[in-house]
């Protein structure tokens, strides 16, 4: 009689078990030796414990009951609404991975469209190509009087400098011509830039956002975030774009 004791007493350890998902089956051994019979059937000692082990353990459990003496009805129903509340999410955790898969690989795609084209990331640098202008953006937490632009060339020597004047908080543009302070205008290669204003009574770097020409996009993998490689800066993160600008 006693190895029915010790099945009876295995009744809620069945479902831990499985919920557990990293008990082997030689510690289910300790807690039932019929429960433990059926799962070494089923599983080594190596093998975490899934839905057909948890069934097997369970139908084991039944057959071994005490006829005198059988599980309590609740305390069967609970195991049975636990096991269906762990299945779903093991279902749920399966579905998740599945369309962060699927959400990567579109986005991927659609980074994909953006080769050859020119879009604006947070930068202090820009390439400039020897012709035309580059336009750049700035942000500014509170409105002031003066707004000052620098640009620098690849030695760190400035030569440039835009004064824009009052401006609003928020959104700004400039427009460099790719000139000197002397109007001379300047090789192709990559320029520093650093838009300076004063706020809180300092001299205070703003953030800026430069345009960059994508030349291929990348992605590490499942769950990798998609990375654009861009023209004299490097990969970047997709979700860094701040504006597409052809």
């Amino acid at each position: 009689m006693s190895t029915i004791s010790s099945t009876q007493n295995s009744s809620s350890s069945v479902l831990s078990q499985y919920a557990i998902g990293n008990q082997t089956a030689s510690s289910a051994a300790t807690s039932s030796a019929s429960a433990s019979s059926a799962a070494q059937a089923v599983s080594s000692a190596t093998q975490t414990l899934g839905e057909n082990d948890f069934l097997t353990m369970m139908m084991a459990q039944l057959k071994s009951q005490d006829p005198l003496n059988p599980m309590d009805n609740s305390a069967f129903v609970a195991q049975l609404a636990q096991f269906s509340q762990v299945q779903g999410i093991q279902n749920l955790n399966t579905t998740m991975t599945s369309l962060s898969q699927n959400m990567t690989s579109n986005q991927a795609l659609q980074a994909s469209s953006l080769i050859g084209k020119q879009v604006y990331v947070p930068s202090a640098s820009a390439v400039y190509s020897g012709t035309g202008p580059i336009v750049g953006q700035f942000s500014l937490s509170q409105a002031t009087n003066s707004v000052n632009v620098a640009i620098s060339d690849a030695s760190g020597n400035v030569i440039k400098n835009m004064q824009l004047g009052s401006q609003a908080s928020g959104n700004g543009t400039f427009t460099w011509d790719g000139s000197n302070n002397q109007g001379v205008q300047q090789p192709a290669g990559t320029y520093s830039v650093a838009v300076t204003a004063p706020i809180g009574g300092q001299t205070t770097q703003v953030p800026t956002s430069l345009p960059a020409n994508v030349n291929s996009v990348s992605f590490s993998g499942s769950g990798g975030a998609v990375q654009l490689n861009l023209q004299g800066l490097g990969s970047v993160a997709l979700s860094s774009v701040t504006q597409i600008a052809q």
